[in-house]
Protein backbone atom coordinates (compact mmCIF):
# COMPACT_ATOMS: atom_id res chain seq x y z
CA UNK A 1 0.00 0.00 0.00
CA UNK A 2 1.62 3.18 -0.83
CA UNK A 3 2.13 6.37 1.01
CA UNK A 4 2.05 4.70 4.71
CA UNK A 5 5.78 4.50 6.23
CA UNK A 6 7.89 2.33 4.74
CA UNK A 7 9.40 -0.65 6.26
CA UNK A 8 6.56 -2.61 6.05
CA UNK A 9 6.89 -6.65 5.45
CA UNK A 10 4.34 -8.55 3.49
CA UNK A 11 2.26 -11.89 4.54
CA UNK A 12 0.13 -13.83 2.82
CA UNK A 13 -2.99 -14.72 4.71
CA UNK A 14 -6.41 -16.83 4.68
CA UNK A 15 -9.71 -14.77 5.02
CA UNK A 16 -12.72 -15.72 6.82
CA UNK A 17 -13.86 -15.45 10.42
CA UNK A 18 -11.89 -17.95 13.04
CA UNK A 19 -14.46 -20.64 14.90
CA UNK A 20 -16.88 -18.51 16.60
CA UNK A 21 -16.18 -15.54 14.50
CA UNK A 22 -14.25 -12.66 16.67
CA UNK A 23 -11.95 -13.83 19.49
CA UNK A 24 -13.77 -12.14 21.81
CA UNK A 25 -17.75 -11.54 22.57
CA UNK A 26 -19.21 -8.47 20.70
CA UNK A 27 -19.73 -5.69 23.39
CA UNK A 28 -22.56 -4.43 24.82
CA UNK A 29 -24.04 -0.86 24.24
CA UNK A 30 -21.94 1.74 26.01
CA UNK A 31 -19.15 -0.54 27.11
CA UNK A 32 -17.04 -3.12 26.58
CA UNK A 33 -17.49 -7.26 26.88
CA UNK A 34 -16.61 -8.54 30.43
CA UNK A 35 -14.38 -11.06 28.94
CA UNK A 36 -13.41 -13.29 25.69
CA UNK A 37 -11.91 -16.30 25.50
CA UNK A 38 -7.81 -15.48 24.01
CA UNK A 39 -8.85 -11.87 25.27
CA UNK A 40 -8.43 -9.61 27.65
CA UNK A 41 -10.71 -9.33 31.05
CA UNK A 42 -12.43 -5.71 30.94
CA UNK A 43 -14.05 -4.44 33.65
CA UNK A 44 -17.38 -2.47 33.08
CA UNK A 45 -16.77 1.73 32.33
CA UNK A 46 -16.83 4.00 35.14
CA UNK A 47 -19.47 6.74 35.69
CA UNK A 48 -17.76 8.88 32.99
CA UNK A 49 -18.66 5.54 30.56
CA UNK A 50 -15.15 4.60 29.40
CA UNK A 51 -12.84 2.19 30.45
CA UNK A 52 -9.34 3.18 31.17
CA UNK A 53 -7.72 -0.07 28.98
CA UNK A 54 -8.54 -0.73 25.61
CA UNK A 55 -8.57 -4.38 24.89
CA UNK A 56 -8.01 -6.44 21.25
CA UNK A 57 -9.65 -9.28 19.34
CA UNK A 58 -7.91 -12.36 19.67
CA UNK A 59 -8.50 -14.42 16.59
CA UNK A 60 -7.93 -18.29 16.53
CA UNK A 61 -5.73 -20.09 14.51
CA UNK A 62 -3.83 -17.04 13.39
CA UNK A 63 -6.78 -15.76 11.14
CA UNK A 64 -8.34 -12.54 11.08
CA UNK A 65 -12.22 -11.69 10.34
CA UNK A 66 -12.92 -10.67 6.71
CA UNK A 67 -16.05 -10.53 5.01
CA UNK A 68 -17.09 -13.51 2.01
CA UNK A 69 -14.64 -11.69 -0.66
CA UNK A 70 -11.40 -11.49 2.05
CA UNK A 71 -10.54 -15.46 0.87
CA UNK A 72 -6.89 -14.18 -0.35
CA UNK A 73 -6.54 -10.65 1.46
CA UNK A 74 -2.57 -9.92 1.58
CA UNK A 75 -1.70 -8.09 4.91
CA UNK A 76 1.26 -5.86 5.51
CA UNK A 77 2.76 -5.81 8.97
CA UNK A 78 5.02 -2.96 10.67
CA UNK A 79 3.74 0.20 9.42
CA UNK A 80 5.90 2.88 10.93
CA UNK A 81 7.61 3.85 14.62
CA UNK A 82 5.20 4.26 17.43
CA UNK A 83 7.62 5.54 20.06
CA UNK A 84 9.81 2.87 19.87
CA UNK A 85 10.31 -0.96 18.86
CA UNK A 86 6.91 -2.38 18.07
CA UNK A 87 8.62 -5.51 19.44
CA UNK A 88 9.26 -3.82 22.81
CA UNK A 89 5.81 -2.02 22.55
CA UNK A 90 3.71 -4.82 21.23
CA UNK A 91 2.68 -2.74 18.70
CA UNK A 92 2.03 -2.78 15.16
CA UNK A 93 0.28 -1.25 12.19
CA UNK A 94 -1.44 -3.98 9.67
CA UNK A 95 -2.73 -2.88 6.43
CA UNK A 96 -6.04 -4.37 5.54
CA UNK A 97 -9.01 -3.67 3.01
CA UNK A 98 -12.39 -3.68 2.50
CA UNK A 99 -13.85 -4.91 6.05
CA UNK A 100 -11.19 -6.66 6.88
CA UNK A 101 -10.01 -6.91 10.54
CA UNK A 102 -6.65 -8.41 11.32
CA UNK A 103 -5.82 -10.61 14.01
CA UNK A 104 -5.25 -9.37 17.64
CA UNK A 105 -6.78 -5.83 16.34
CA UNK A 106 -7.29 -3.42 19.01
CA UNK A 107 -10.81 -2.51 20.00
CA UNK A 108 -11.28 1.26 20.84
CA UNK A 109 -14.87 1.80 20.40
CA UNK A 110 -18.25 0.28 20.02
CA UNK A 111 -22.00 1.44 18.26
CA UNK A 112 -24.93 1.94 20.19
CA UNK A 113 -25.70 -1.79 18.69
CA UNK A 114 -23.01 -3.40 20.36
CA UNK A 115 -20.64 -3.24 16.77
CA UNK A 116 -16.98 -3.32 17.68
CA UNK A 117 -15.09 -0.36 16.28
CA UNK A 118 -11.28 -0.81 16.00
CA UNK A 119 -8.15 1.96 16.04
CA UNK A 120 -7.43 2.92 12.52
CA UNK A 121 -5.69 5.38 9.88
CA UNK A 122 -6.25 6.11 6.47
CA UNK A 123 -4.23 8.05 3.92
CA UNK A 124 -6.46 10.74 2.73
CA UNK A 125 -5.32 14.29 0.72
CA UNK A 126 -1.97 13.96 1.98
CA UNK A 127 -2.39 13.03 5.22
CA UNK A 128 -2.81 9.98 7.27
CA UNK A 129 -5.98 10.06 9.43
CA UNK A 130 -7.44 8.73 12.32
CA UNK A 131 -10.27 6.68 12.83
CA UNK A 132 -12.43 4.15 13.00
CA UNK A 133 -12.34 0.39 11.37
CA UNK A 134 -15.20 -2.29 11.37
CA UNK A 135 -16.83 -4.78 9.31
CA UNK A 136 -20.05 -3.24 9.50
CA UNK A 137 -18.77 0.08 7.96
CA UNK A 138 -20.33 0.53 4.70
CA UNK A 139 -18.35 1.56 1.75
CA UNK A 140 -14.96 0.04 2.26
CA UNK A 141 -14.65 -0.39 6.63
CA UNK A 142 -12.79 2.22 7.63
CA UNK A 143 -14.14 5.85 8.49
CA UNK A 144 -12.07 9.16 9.28
CA UNK A 145 -13.59 13.31 9.59
CA UNK A 146 -12.08 15.50 6.73
CA UNK A 147 -13.42 18.67 5.58
CA UNK A 148 -16.71 18.45 7.68
CA UNK A 149 -17.61 14.73 6.13
CA UNK A 150 -17.44 11.59 7.11
CA UNK A 151 -15.22 9.79 4.30
CA UNK A 152 -15.22 6.12 3.86
CA UNK A 153 -12.36 4.75 2.44
CA UNK A 154 -11.37 0.60 1.45
CA UNK A 155 -7.37 0.79 2.18
CA UNK A 156 -6.74 1.53 5.96
CA UNK A 157 -3.97 0.18 8.75
CA UNK A 158 -5.31 -1.02 11.76
CA UNK A 159 -3.52 -1.13 14.89
CA UNK A 160 -2.83 -4.45 16.48
CA UNK A 161 -0.81 -6.21 18.97
CA UNK A 162 -0.63 -6.42 22.97
CA UNK A 163 -3.26 -3.88 24.43
CA UNK A 164 -2.01 -3.92 27.74
CA UNK A 165 0.96 -1.39 26.38
CA UNK A 166 -1.73 1.28 25.82
CA UNK A 167 -4.43 3.37 28.07
CA UNK A 168 -7.08 5.82 27.64
CA UNK A 169 -6.06 9.49 29.11
CA UNK A 170 -9.15 12.11 29.74
CA UNK A 171 -9.18 15.23 27.97
CA UNK A 172 -10.97 18.75 27.66
CA UNK A 173 -10.75 20.81 25.21
CA UNK A 174 -7.35 21.23 23.06
CA UNK A 175 -5.05 18.62 23.35
CA UNK A 176 -2.81 19.00 26.42
CA UNK A 177 0.40 16.28 26.60
CA UNK A 178 1.22 16.58 30.05
CA UNK A 179 2.31 13.65 31.84
CA UNK A 180 1.62 11.17 29.31
CA UNK A 181 3.14 10.14 26.03
CA UNK A 182 0.35 9.95 23.18
CA UNK A 183 0.51 7.15 20.80
CA UNK A 184 1.44 8.41 17.20
CA UNK A 185 -0.46 7.86 14.79
CA UNK A 186 -0.77 10.10 11.23
CA UNK A 187 -0.49 13.92 10.34
CA UNK A 188 -2.23 16.62 8.72
CA UNK A 189 -0.79 17.01 5.11
CA UNK A 190 0.66 20.11 6.47
CA UNK A 191 2.59 17.85 8.51
CA UNK A 192 1.12 18.28 12.07
CA UNK A 193 0.74 15.38 13.95
CA UNK A 194 -2.90 13.83 14.63
CA UNK A 195 -3.41 11.47 17.95
CA UNK A 196 -5.72 8.69 18.60
CA UNK A 197 -8.75 10.35 20.32
CA UNK A 198 -12.46 9.02 21.95
CA UNK A 199 -15.60 9.95 22.76
CA UNK A 200 -19.38 9.26 24.12
CA UNK A 201 -21.72 9.85 21.33
CA UNK A 202 -25.47 8.78 21.58
CA UNK A 203 -24.74 5.70 24.05
CA UNK A 204 -22.09 5.05 21.40
CA UNK A 205 -17.88 5.03 22.23
CA UNK A 206 -16.75 7.00 18.73
CA UNK A 207 -12.98 7.21 17.77
CA UNK A 208 -11.22 10.01 15.80
CA UNK A 209 -8.54 12.49 16.00
CA UNK A 210 -7.25 14.82 18.29
CA UNK A 211 -4.39 17.08 18.39
CA UNK A 212 -3.23 21.01 19.55
CA UNK A 213 -4.41 22.32 16.63
CA UNK A 214 -8.02 21.10 16.62
CA UNK A 215 -9.66 24.21 18.41
CA UNK A 216 -12.08 21.85 20.27
CA UNK A 217 -9.80 19.39 20.79
CA UNK A 218 -11.20 15.85 18.87
CA UNK A 219 -12.95 15.78 15.46
CA UNK A 220 -14.45 12.38 14.53
CA UNK A 221 -16.71 10.92 11.87
CA UNK A 222 -20.25 10.26 13.23
CA UNK A 223 -23.39 10.27 10.82
CA UNK A 224 -22.04 11.12 7.57
CA UNK A 225 -20.71 14.54 9.04
CA UNK A 226 -17.04 15.04 10.63
CA UNK A 227 -18.47 16.68 14.18
CA UNK A 228 -16.21 18.18 17.18
CA UNK A 229 -16.10 17.65 20.56
CA UNK A 230 -14.40 19.03 23.71
CA UNK A 231 -14.92 16.03 25.83
CA UNK A 232 -12.86 13.16 25.04
CA UNK A 233 -9.55 10.54 25.88
CA UNK A 234 -6.90 9.87 24.41
CA UNK A 235 -4.48 6.81 23.39
CA UNK A 236 -1.37 6.61 24.99
CA UNK A 237 1.42 4.52 25.95
CA UNK A 238 0.94 2.71 29.24
CA UNK A 239 4.68 3.82 30.68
Amino acid sequence: MSGYPQGMGQQGHQGGPPPGGYGQRPPPPGGFAQQGPGGMSQQPPGGGGYNQQPHYQGGGGGQGYGGPQQQQQQQQQGGGRMGGSNTTRGLQWVSATDGFIPERAVQGGVEKNGAPLFVARAMYKGGLHPGKAGRHIENGGCAIGFGHKEVNVREYQILCGDASQVRWVKQDGQLNIQGFKPVECGHEESGEPLYIAKTMTEGSQQLGKCAPHIKKGMSYPYGHKELTTENYMVLAYTN
